[in-house]
This record gives structure tokens, sequence and C-alpha cells, in this order.
């Protein structure tokens, strides 16, 4: 399920009167278990080929690495996650559920693919999403099994916008890609948005319904895990104070399961009989700079690793 936000002119009077924001908001399942990875290390693949048009080989993959470091113990000594990347010169594969992370990016169309590589009628993609992230947790506890990040190279142009800074100029297309990865690396942890723009809203970790996106605080429109991001934007390549609050939280380096797979190991199946899914939705209709998330359905049956 994917969810975006529509940002409207209220915004800017959120900005002078609002509340700062102190909390973050994570996945749970329908039975109330929070989603979390139960390892150390999150194997993740990129297959950079679909960009190429765009931006070098180096420039994609340092893109990434970049933005799972931001997540990662390697940024923020206070949590053990690390988010280990590694890269595929293999044909693209398709977002599903067998238990590879995954980020990928679609040019020749954006939709959900099906098994026959059809777009899937039933799970539309909203040509407004940047990019939008999968993710998949058992239902008995919660346990993420897969994730995957799928980049909105059909609609949008990318770049890197600190090697290239001409290209963020007034009336400049380009969104840097660090920054959209960045925000999808936060889904893939398991958190959602921190803020919402349809009831009922989520709770955030002190048991507080999150704020309306349009009457959002300063502080909220500062987060890595707003919806929303313009043409040029690059804040957020780094945490705000409240997704740095999260990711040391969740994954707290005094509590290190020490747990790591080998690079490389692909899981054959999702290992999950009963997932609850974070996923493609369909959003509101709005700024074309969005950037697509997660609302959660369960579903019992095999989805995400």
């Amino acid at each position: 399920m994917r969810r975006t936000i529509t940002l409207v002119a209220a915004l800017a009077a959120a900005l002078i009167c609002a509340k700062p924001a102190g909390a973050y908001v994570r996945y749970t399942s329908n039975n109330g278990k929070m989603f979390k990875w139960s390892q150390t290390c999150v194997q993740l693949t990129v297959y950079p080929a679909d960009l190429e048009a765009m931006m070098s080989v180096e420039e994609i993959l340092g893109a990434v690495d970049a933005s799972a470091a931001a997540w990662s113990g390697t940024s923020d000594s206070c949590t053990y996650l690390d988010i280990m990347v590694s890269s595929s010169t293999d044909p693209t594969p398709r977002a599903t559920n067998d238990g590879r992370n995954l980020v990928i990016f679609r040019n020749s169309n954006w939709c959900k693919l099906a098994a026959d590589g059809t777009c899937d009628p039933a799970v539309p993609y909203d040509p407004a999403a940047l990019a939008l992230t999968s993710v998949s947790a058992s239902t008995s506890s919660g346990t993420i099994r897969d994730a995957d990040i799928e980049v909105n190279a059909y609609h949008f142009q990318w770049a890197d916008l600190v090697s290239h800074p001409e290209l963020r100029g007034a009336g400049m297309p380009y969104h840097d890609l660090q920054n959209a990865v960045t925000h999808e690396m936060g889904h893939l942890i398991g958190l959602d948005h921190t803020c919402t723009f349809q009831p009922p809203a989520p709770l955030d970790n002190t048991g507080t319904p999150i704020p309306d996106c349009a009457d959002a605080s300063p502080a909220v429109l500062a987060t890595t895990m707003f919806p929303s991001a313009n043409p040029g934007d690059i804040d957020k390549r780094t945490l705000a104070p409240d997704d740095q609050m999260a990711v040391c939280d969740i994954y707290p380096a005094s509590q290190n399961p020490m747990s790591c797979s080998p690079v490389g190991t692909t899981p054959t199946s999702s290992g999950c009989d009963s997932c609850a899914t974070a996923g493609p939705a369909t959003p509101a209709v709005g700024l074309v700079a969005l950037i697509a998330a997660a609302l959660m359905v369960a579903r019992a049956r095999r989805r995400r690793g």
C-alpha cells in the first residue's frame, strides 16, 4: 500500500504557528505488532542499469550507499542497525515477496508488475509518487521479512543535486536521488510518515495521533519522514532529530543481536505464512513532487519475504 500527501497552501501558516515535533511513527499490523528487522544487518541489492540514462553508476550507488548509511550505526552510534548495500548488473527483477531486499528504478512503466511482466490493475501506482517502498512482516511477531524500494524514473528526472548544483535552479525539474532514497530507507526499517493526509491518524510513539500534514509544525516538515519533496530538495539527505530518535529507539546499540547473514545471501522464500504488508496504495492527487510511502494492511497470505 502506498500513501502520499497533497501539499496545500495551509502549510505556509503551519510554518509560523505549530508546536515542535518530537516523535516518530511505526508501521504496525492489525493485531498491534510493530514492524522491525530482527538482525543487525539488512542486505540490500541495487539494480542501477535502468537509471544510467540519467546518472552514472557511481552516482547511483553513491546515493544509495549514503542513504543507507544515514540510518545505520556508521552515522549514528546509538544504533546497531547496518544497512549493507551491494549492486548487481543482472536484469532488474520485479519487486515481489521473495526475501530479497531491492532498490530498483522503473523507467519503462510505473505500475505493480504481475508475474508475466504486465501491469497489475489491482495495485495502481500514482504517477505523482517519486518512489515507494513495500514492506512485509510476520503478523505474529512484526519481524520484517522483505522490503523493496521502487524509484519512479518514468515520470521524473533524477540527479545528484549536490554534485550538480546547476540543476537545482528555479524551474529545473530534477529531484535528488539521495534525498528520496533516504526517505524510503525510513520505510524500509519500519517507519511510517510523520503526518497524515486523511483520517484516522496513526499514533506516534508517544500514543498521540499524528498531525494533518496541512497543519504540521516546522519540526514535522523538517523530518526525513515528511511525505513530500519539491524538485531541488536535498534536506531529507540527513536525519532530523525525530528520525534519529526512531532508529535509536527501535534498534538501540545496547541491544545489538549480533546477527548478520553473509553478503549476497538470497533466501529462497519469504518464510512468512501470514504477513502484514506496508506497500502501494492509491495516494491523493496533488503536487507532482511527492514521495510515496506506505500504509499498511494485513494480508493472510504470503507476500513479501
